[in-house]
């Protein structure tokens, strides 16, 4: 067994996300204005909540359908369940 091994739930929302998926959603975070985009801390803050979530299967919302690191990272993004 690994010591010292952080878990970190961003990481596995991401990592869970077809390439594809994951590739679009970082072009298209790189294409915010930066001015909308969210903090990195914000950004985890959110995955934290979506990660447990009975909503969230393999980080898409099933409340609303999109992917929950894409929403994540907007700036005035919201929860469709209003958790943040």
């Amino acid at each position: 067994m690994e010591e010292n091994v952080i878990f970190c739930r961003q990481c596995e929302i991401l990592n869970n996300l077809p390439k594809d998926v994951l590739d679009y959603t970082q072009k298209l975070y790189r294409l915010l204005d930066e001015k909308d985009r969210a903090t990195d801390s914000l950004i985890s803050q959110r995955l934290k909540v979506c990660e447990t979530c009975e909503k969230n299967r393999e980080g898409t919302c099933q409340s609303c359908g999109c992917y929950v690191a894409f929403r994540a990272m907007k700036k005035e993004g919201n929860c469709p369940m209003k958790k943040w």
